[in-house]
Parts: structure tokens; sequence; C-alpha cells
């Protein structure tokens, strides 16, 4: 099933290639586990021994017509050998309203914009209206004004049985959006989410959400029912953006375990992930950026609290693409310095309309 999403998803992209309005090739190359899908480039340990050096390349092709869209995603990773990767959607739409969607990756598309999270600057996959990656089809209803809409998606993920999703969005302009999901519906390890936006103030992000058995370990330990919110301000005067999440579960339980049929007792107890970042545009060139990140367990006195804190900065050339350097530091509070990363890569982007 997932090799027949992944192809049908390859081909759709390639037709829409043919047809389409506007094209655009990115290619990010280096060491970054933010940007280009492999780990940081290189990493030493707290006594300044060097652990390893690592790069990746990630070549991203997007393609949008008035009727199809589509990206298709090349990983090349060391962390993964160096075998290559594809990932990839296509959005088909031969009505304004009506959506088809196929694929191995949906990325941000069809997303409930109440579940982003602004310091992470990501959604976990539970705010996805059509989960990650297979087939569905997505009704978007919008008034010509733009100034309210509906979303109700419907999908079935790339596995082998039958996985039914769903998701649905309605958002009222300068006001509040709200979404639900409920995703792998025909497995005892089903996942509901609600998620709630406020857009009354221009420049401001304030979401907040639940999820009842989260599976996305991806920033916080997979868990029972999860809490999470995100705030944060643009100041368009002075080109500063301050953000700050917070993801936290409000028991000591997993996610739902098929090989026990139970949600399993955490040892670590009340898992707790908080991040704070902060973009600030210093001239024509220079983006400079810093992030601060706290996971913590509750109620296990065996528990580590571990911080990470990352200053780092973007150069943007007007020919040669943009880089990105910076410094990736670790402690926790029992042996307080553990070592650090030094993050790289170079973006590269070519664009042009049809």
């Amino acid at each position: 099933m997932k090799r027949s999403v992944v192809f049908f998803g390859l081909v759709l992209g390639a037709v829409a290639g043919l047809a389409a309005q506007s094209v655009s090739l990115t290619n990010t190359f280096g060491g970054n586990s933010d940007n280009v899908g492999t780990s940081d480039f290189l990493k030493f340990a707290n006594d300044g021994t060097k652990v390893t050096a690592i790069v990746g390349d990630r070549v991203q092709l997007d393609f949008a017509s008035e009727h199809i869209d589509s990206r298709v995603r090349l990983n090349v990773s060391g962390d993964a050998g160096y075998i290559p990767s594809v990932q990839g959607y296509v959005n088909f739409r031969p009505f304004d309203w009506l959506n088809v969607i196929g694929g191995n990756k949906f990325f941000w598309k069809w997303t409930t914009s109440g579940a982003y999270l602004g310091a992470i600057d990501d959604y976990l996959v539970h705010g996805k209206l059509a989960d990650d990656n297979g087939a569905g089809v997505v009704l978007n209803f919008t008034s010509k004004e733009k100034d309210f809409g509906v979303t109700v998606a419907g999908a079935f993920g790339s596995i082998s049985r039958l996985d039914l999703n769903f998701g649905a969005q309605f958002f009222l302009k300068d006001a509040f959006v709200v979404g639900v999901t409920a995703q792998d519906v025909t497995e005892k390890s089903f996942s509901l989410g609600g998620y709630f936006g406020l857009n009354l103030v221009k420049n401001l992000l304030f979401n907040v959400g639940y999820t009842y058995n989260n599976v996305d370990a991806t920033y916080i330990q997979a868990t029972q029912n999860l809490i999470q919110a995100s705030t944060g301000y643009k100041f368009e005067d002075i080109g500063l953006e301050l953000y700050g999440d917070l993801l936290i579960g409000l028991n000591n339980r997993s996610s739902y375990n098929a090989a026990t049929d139970a949600y399993d007792e955490l040892a670590q107890g009340i898992p707790v992930y908080s991040k704070v970042r902060a973009h600030y545009v210093l001239n024509d060139y220079f983006d400079l950026n810093g992030a601060f990140t706290v996971n913590h367990s509750l109620t296990a006195d065996s528990s580590l609290t571990s911080f990470t804190v990352y200053p780092y900065f973007d150069y943007k050339t007007k020919k040669a693409g943009t880089f990105r350097a910076g410094v990736r530091v670790f402690f926790d509070d029992a042996t307080g310095y553990k070592g650090l990363n030094i993050p790289f890569s170079w973006q590269y982007k070519i664009a042009a309309t049809f």
C-alpha cells in the first residue's frame, strides 16, 4: 500500500510539473536537525572530544497550477547511511472546493492553524486534518471575501489495513479558528485532537490544544493526554519576533501500547516540554536567532531536567542562497554541561513562473 501511494503521488507530481504555473527547486545541504533532515554537522562531548561529523542533503521540488499542487522531497542523510528516501504528495483540485490528496508525506498541507507551535515552528501530526500520509478527500469552502471558511477532510493512511482519519476546521477572519482531528479511528490506538486559535490582534499568535493518545514523540514523549499552548508576537517596526511553547502531559501514562493493550506507566513521570524562540532581522543580509528548550518530568524523583541553548544566525546572500550556522549547547541538572553541536546548512532556491 505504501509503495502504491508513493508511486501514485510521484506520477501525478510529474503531471503537475507539465501543467505547472509555478515551480521551485530548493536544495539544503549540511548538517542541521532543523532543516536538512540529518543531525547536526559537528558534535562534541563535554570534554571537548569530537563525537561525530555528519552531513546530508535535501532536494525539494514544488509545483503549483490551477488544479494541481505537488511536492516531492529527496533526503540523503548521513544518519541513514546516505541511502536516499523520497517523500511527497499531490493535491488534485478539480473544483475550488474539492481536493483529492495522496502521498507518503503531506508536510504542512491541510493543517488546522490552531495547532501551530510558534517557537518550534512546526505542527505535531495530530494537527493535520488528513493525518500525515495516505490518500483522501478534502472539502474546502471559503467565502468570496475570505471572511470565514470550513474545511472537512476524510482520508485513509498508507498502511496495509484500513486506517481511517478525519478532520475539520472552521475559521472566522480576525476572530478565531477551531479545529478537530480523529486519527486511526479504526484502531485501538486512535487519537483525538481539538485546537483553538485566537486571531483578534494582528501579529499576535495564541493557540491552545488537547490531544488524546498523542503518538508524536518528535518533541515530547508520546503520552495519553497532551495539552499544548503557543503564543508569540511580531514587532513589525523593529523586525523582532518572540514565541513561546508549552507541551505537557496530564498524567504519567504513555500513548497506547499495542503489545500490552494498555497505556503503560512512564517511569520518568509526567512529561513537560517548553521552548522559547526569538528572531531578529538585523539588516538585509543577517537574521539573528536564539532558542532555549527545556525537557522535564513531573512527579519523578529520579528524572532529569535537560536544557538546550541555541544561538544561530542566517546570512542571506543575493545570489548564493542562505547560510545558517550556530552552536547548540546541552545541559542537565545532574552533570551540568553535557556537550555541544555545531549545526550548519546552506540553502539555495530557484523559482520560475510560467
